[in-house]
């Protein structure tokens, strides 16, 4: 091989003259409360959840293995302009769904900067584009690291319990998110070592039900994947997000592309939320000393369902006032972010009660209290 045959590959690995690159690899969790779920019920699209807590792992890619160099949860208040404060100094952001579903969420409550999008990499949108079927069926972080790692380590658990009803992944909610976060660097590092990417298999309808396959990553691929090329889907990201359509062929999703259309940076500010939660404070319900900004409150939406949640945006948008029913879904929205301590007791109690009588009982004497509390917020709003 040439020297210059040799330094464009060196570029294209990630190599700069000896110095290695910092990447940094994110998973995004989010709130069980604000995903519409259950039998029957129509799934929320990716502007609708919100962002609870997100793992970060640094690492350093020399061009041929990746040193680990850190790792970070971002929890608690904000979470979602806190985690993209804590990316702005990265040279790389790499992550599985970042732009298929992760920034989608976070731009509905704070501003996505353009230099961000610039430097980040979604090991989801490059493998089902590589892939090229119509669904990304076989390219979950699940399926991905099955077939090209070899290992079953992201268990899956039934999400309907007779009785219980929509508990989710309950032992995966415990999950801490860098372990994914380490799963992703660890697909990201074989795919460009290897040079090539296997799929799981997909039995999504008849259209897309098919098995696995693999095929080799090109020259554009590994540019895209060490940051030196702009992703296709980075690249078109605004513009895509704003169709309702992050990959391509998929289908558009009417409540995505209108919620698109009322994200944080196309909003004024939520007077009409901030209102509800002023009411609340007024009464105790929310602590005198706790303070609300605007993306706490547009938080609050997203707790909402779709329908809901679009026509309090646009109500926003041109400050009309909300209904009955909105002020009260709005209320107990924003005495759950403000009560998170009791919240996430609740969870715990439901996950516990899979396999705990008693701890069952603690779940039906909460579920009294939160009727009250919510009979107290709707009076207060209605």
């Amino acid at each position: 091989m040439g020297k210059a045959a040799r330094l464009r590959r060196e570029r294209a690995d990630g190599v700069r003259r000896g110095r290695p690159v910092p990447v940094v690899f994110c998973d995004v969790d989010y709130e069980r409360g604000s995903r519409a779920h259950g039998k029957g019920v129509a799934p929320a699209p990716p502007e609708g959840w919100v962002i609870g807590r997100v793992g970060l792992v640094h690492a350093e890619w020399d061009g041929s293995e990746l040193a680990f160099t850190g790792d970070e949860v971002i929890e608690g208040t904000r979470p979602a302009s806190a985690w993209i404060r804590a990316l702005r100094p990265a040279r790389l952001v790499v992550g599985h769904g970042v732009l298929t579903s992760d920034l989608r969420s976070a731009a509905m409550v704070t501003e996505i900067p353009d230099g961000l999008l610039a430097r980040t990499v979604d090991t989801l949108a490059l493998a089902h584009r590589l892939r090229g079927k119509q669904y990304p069926g076989g390219c979950n972080l699940s399926a991905l690291v099955t077939a090209n790692l070899g290992v079953v380590s992201k268990i899956r658990y039934p999400q309907w319990v007779r009785g219980l009803g929509d508990l989710g992944s309950p032992n995966r909610h415990d999950a801490d998110p860098r372990d994914d976060a380490v799963l992703i660097a660890r697909l990201w590092q074989h795919m460009l070592t290897s040079r090539t990417l296997a799929w799981g298999s997909s039995a999504r309808g008849a259209r897309d039900r098919t098995s696995g396959g693999s095929g080799p990553l090109d020259e554009q691929a590994i540019a895209e994947l060490t940051g030196q090329r702009r992703q296709v889907e980075a690249a078109e990201w605004r513009e895509r997000f704003r169709g309702g359509r992050i990959l391509h062929p998929t289908h558009i999703d009417a409540h995505s592309f209108l919620l698109s259309r009322l994200s944080a940076a196309d909003l004024p500010a939520p007077d009409q939320v901030r209102d509800v939660a002023e009411r609340l404070r007024a009464s105790g319900e929310i602590p005198a000393e706790t303070v609300l900004t605007d993306e706490d409150l547009l938080t609050a939406c997203q707790y909402l369902g779709p329908l809901q949640h679009i026509d309090v945006r646009e109500r926003i948008a041109v400050g009309r006032k909300l209904t009955k029913p909105m002020r009260e879904n709005l209320a107990w929205a924003l005495w759950s972010i403000t009560h998170r301590d009791w919240i996430n007791e609740h969870w715990y109690w439901i996950r516990r009660g899979k396999q705990s009588a008693a701890a069952w009982n603690k779940v039906a004497e909460m579920n009294t209290e939160k009727a009250k509390t919510r009979g107290r917020l709707y009076s207060l709003v209605g």
